[in-house]
């Protein structure tokens, strides 16, 4: 897997849900776009570590019906907190 070395950063596009919470929209896609390849759909969380991912991502943003009509944020989160590891 070709990816960030250390994630240090993530940025997010987020909406407000009709209660009022924040939440991280996600779009089907073929599961090839996110690299699972195994066919079908798959979900593809609005979020990355690098504004390359960001600028990939801005398309689903601004051409997804669901997202028509609403007001989309995004956000940096930069401060790392490792709170668990799971070894498998």
């Amino acid at each position: 897997m070709k990816g960030q070395l250390h994630i240090d950063e993530l940025y997010a596009f987020i909406v407000l849900d009709s209660d009022g919470t924040e939440g991280v929209p996600a779009v089907s896609c073929p599961s090839e776009v996110v690299g699972l390849g195994f066919g079908g759909i798959a979900l593809l969380p609005l979020m990355g570590a690098d504004m390359k991912r960001v600028e990939a991502l801005r398309v689903y943003v601004q051409h997804d019906p669901m997202l028509k009509g609403r007001k989309v944020t995004l956000a940096r989160f930069s401060v790392r907190e490792d709170l668990e590891v799971i070894q498998r």
